[in-house]
């Protein structure tokens, strides 16, 4: 009996450890964003200091979005402020099937442009867009003009123009939902898919930025000279995997920096971490563990 008790002692001792230490590990007070090496696609998570949580998009697998959002907020935490999907190609979508079925989702904001010839992955998330709004969920169609504010952030969505109800499979990726977020002084282009013909139309407006999300994982058809001039990024992230693209295009590397920005790649660097107390930030890599600003 002593021995039992003992050993019940002892294993309430570890998990108050273990507690206090992941506890320790999450309480911080800088604005986090975290580029997810999903492989060929896009999957970004985004956490204010006072925990709200924002997920764009979710990459090509099914199951492995999920599992990363998992890695980085409590084992407890089941629910998500904001989800957000930039347009329905599956290396964008796939994943956030998964994050729908396994996390409770106050708000889906999307484009609500479907693409032809993806019938039945648009069906999927149509059907469980249907079910979260049946326990809770907002659902909102979103476009230029529209955005999300909270305690020192403001997200502004500034392309596309309009909501449209189909594309053609070429025009896609130019419909994808392209984003300005900014915590007090420091912000985050996240720009989609986007090609040279979108990113010419968002030359006047307020692009710049000090991160930003390279489009369509480095393509030879986005970043322009113009429109990197304009942004005048710090760090550009570019979340790509192994794929028969070719990105990212050397050239577009190369005018990147070239424009003054730092190049990183979750292919590889693994997870990157942007923390940002408002003004200055700090990066963090998975793969080396190395610390950069």
């Amino acid at each position: 009996m002593k021995k039992l008790a003992y050993i019940i002692v002892i294993a309430l001792v570890v998990c108050n450890i273990i507690s206090w230490s992941f506890l320790l590990l999450h309480k911080d007070n800088f604005f986090k964003v975290v580029f997810f090496d999903v492989g060929q696609g896009d999957g970004i998570f985004i956490e204010t200091p006072d925990k709200r949580q924002i997920v764009i998009d979710g990459g090509p697998d099914y199951n492995l979005m999920a599992e990363k959002i998992s890695q980085v907020i409590p084992f407890w935490d089941k629910e998500l402020d904001v989800v957000i999907l930039t347009h329905s190609d599956s290396d964008h979508m796939n994943g956030l099937l998964g994050v729908l079925e396994k996390y409770k989702v106050k708000n889906v904001l999307w484009t609500g442009i479907e693409k032809e010839e993806n019938g039945e992955k648009i069906a999927s998330w149509k059907n469980i867009l249907e079910r979260e709004k049946a326990e809770g969920a907002e659902i909102f169609l979103v476009k230029d003009g529209d955005g999300l504010t909270g305690k020192d952030m403001k997200m502004d969505f500034i392309w596309p123009e309009k909501i449209l109800e189909k594309v053609s499979k070429n025009d896609s990726n130019n419909n994808s939902l392209v984003s300005r977020l900014c915590y007090t002084e420091s912000c985050f282009l996240f720009a989609g898919d986007i090609s040279y013909s979108e990113e010419e139309k968002l030359l006047g407006k307020n692009i710049k930025t000090d991160v930003l999300k390279v489009s369509h994982h480095g393509s030879k058809y986005a970043s322009s000279g113009q429109f990197l001039s304009l942004a005048s990024p710090k760090l550009a992230v570019i979340e790509v995997g192994k794929n028969s693209y070719g990105h990212p295009d050397s050239e577009t590397i190369k005018r990147i920096e070239n424009s003054g920005a730092k190049v990183v790649r979750t292919d590889k660097k693994g997870d990157i971490t942007v923390l940002s107390d408002g003004k200055d930030y700090k990066i963090i890599y998975q793969k080396s563990g190395e610390q950069g600003y």
